[in-house]
Formats: C-alpha cells, sequence, structure tokens
C-alpha cells in the first residue's frame, strides 16, 4: 500500500470522529457548559462530562469503523481458508442485519442512560439549566455509540468463532483460521484498550460516583466474559493443534523415510517440514 493510499485510509477513519468531537465540544463552549474559568465542582463535574462524553463518542465511533473494517477483511480471509469465498457476500448480508438490530437497541439505551443517571446524580431539577441540559444532549450519542461499540464488539468476535468451530476443517486450515480469530481479537482489544485510556477525563478533580464505578464493572464483566476469556481458551487450542499437527507430521516423514522413497518423496518430506516449521513453532 502506497504512503498516499495510507493517508487516504487514515483520513477516512480518523475524519468522521474528529468533526463528532469538534461539534460537541463547540457545542458545550457555546452553551456555556465548558468553562476556561472552573469555580465550583458542578461547574467541574460539567466540564468532565462534556469533556469525556466528546472524547469517547469519538472514540467509539472511530473504533466501529476500524472493527467494521478489519472484519470484513477477516471473514473474507477466513472463508478464503476453507474454499467458501463465494459465501462472502451472503455473511455480510447477516452481519449488515445484526448492525441494524443493534442501531435500533442503541437508539433506546441512548435516551434511557441519561436519564438514569441523572436520577442517580440529582441533576432532573438542574435540568431547566442550560447547561445541563446540554449536557443531557450530548450524552445521547454517547450512548449510541457506546452501546454499538460493545454489540459490536460481541458479535465480530462470536460471528469469527463460528465459522472456526463449524466443519470439518484439516489441521494447517484451523490453525490458519486461529491466527485469524486472534488477529480480530488483538483489534478489538486495542479499541478497548483506546476507550480505557480516555475514561479518567470523568474524573478529573472528582471523586468517582457509583454510578460511573457500576457502569465499569458492568463493561469490563461483558469484555472478559465475552472476549478475552474465549481469547484465553482459543490460545490454549492452538497449542494443541500445533502439537497434534508436528506429531501428524513426524508420523508421515518417518513413514516415507522407513519405505525408502527419500529420493522420489523428498520434495514431499521438505513441504512437510517447511508446514511444520511455519505453524508449530
Amino acid at each position: 500500500m502506497s504512503n498516499r493510499s495510507k493517508g487516504n485510509l487514515i483520513l477516512e477513519f480518523l475524519l468522521y470522529p474528529s468533526l463528532l468531537v469538534l461539534s460537541m465540544v463547540i457545542l458545550h463552549f457555546l452553551a456555556g457548559t465548558v468553562k476556561l474559568n472552573i469555580d465550583s465542582s458542578d461547574a467541574q463535574r460539567d466540564f468532565n462530562t462534556a469533556i469525556g462524553t466528546a472524547l469517547l463518542s469519538g472514540v467509539f465511533l472511530f473504533s466501529i469503523r476500524v472493527i467494521q473494517k478489519q472484519a470484513a477483511k477477516n471473514l473474507y480471509s477466513m472463508l478464503n481458508v476453507i474454499g467458501k469465498r463465494d459465501e462472502f457476500w451472503l455473511h455480510r448480508k447477516k452481519l449488515s442485519e445484526q448492525f441494524a438490530k443493534h442501531l435500533i437497541l442503541s437508539v433506546a439505551v441512548s435516551f434511557i442512560m441519561p436519564l438514569l443517571y441523572m436520577l442517580s446524580e440529582g441533576l432532573l431539577v438542574r435540568l431547566h439549566e442550560k447547561e445541563v441540559f446540554i449536557v443531557a444532549v450530548g450524552a445521547i450519542p454517547f450512548w449510541l455509540l457506546l452501546t454499538l461499540f460493545v454489540l459490536q464488539l460481541i458479535t465480530v468476535n462470536r460471528y469469527s468463532w463460528k465459522i472456526l468451530f463449524g466443519g470439518d476443517i484439516d489441521l494447517v486450515d484451523k490453525l490458519k483460521l486461529y491466527s485469524r480469530v486472534m488477529k480480530m481479537a488483538m483489534i478489538t482489544l486495542a479499541t478497548i484498550g483506546l476507550v480505557l485510556a480516555v475514561i479518567p477525563v470523568f474524573w478529573i478533580n472528582q471523586p468517582i460516583h457509583f454510578f460511573d464505578i457500576a457502569t465499569l464493572i458492568f463493561l469490563l464483566t461483558l469484555i472478559v466474559s465475552f472476549l478475552f476469556a474465549p481469547f484465553v481458551y482459543i490460545a490454549l487450542i492452538v497449542g494443541k493443534v500445533k502439537y497434534a499437527l508436528a506429531k501428524d507430521i513426524d508420523k508421515r516423514v518417518d513413514k516415507l523415510i522407513k519405505e525408502s522413497v527419500v529420493y522420489e518423496r523428498s520434495q514431499e518430506i521438505e513441504e512437510l517440514l517447511y508446514i511444520k516449521e511455519k505453524y508449530c513453532n
């Protein structure tokens, strides 16, 4: 890929998230939510919430775009390994239908969660204030993208596992599939790390509230249950498959040597040893 193509790809991923963050921050500045002169605890909380939700909304949008792009490439690669490349658009259609359902659910959550947050923090009585109202409105895209982000994390990884464990697949192809599933898991874990790096913005000069802790624990539980635990399981399975493949190759090579056809079958032996070195080490 040329430098120009890489530049265009980076711009494609960063443009809309950057515009979203910028527009949300400008909205808060115009509304007076974000002030450089912070003179009270309420002002600090509003400032943190405004900046934090804006940054996280951009991170979620960026992560969703990266995950979808990589999921499509990963899906095509996996189907190519098992000889079902022609089914790519069928799988893409299924994922698109799931995305549409997730979007509807995310919209519902985006209205419910700000209401629950304001109830827990006693902010409903201040809803008539312009600053509080703008913060509440700004929370809608935040919760929409957060919910969509979590659902996409779970969906794309579980879909990869579904292909991985479906049907009879020989050991070499299985290892190829495992490597692609692990790559997708690493990408999603990287996006989670990016999200976690932004979260402390909410706690600048502020105590950590119960609602924040409960939400973070809930999200981390989802991550561990649906991503990290299967990731560890797959890593263990890869070790077993590598061992089984290495053992099978050793038996086949020993058989060829015992049959005294080393010269005639030297190319086959070399290929087997190459596969062992590539996939079993």
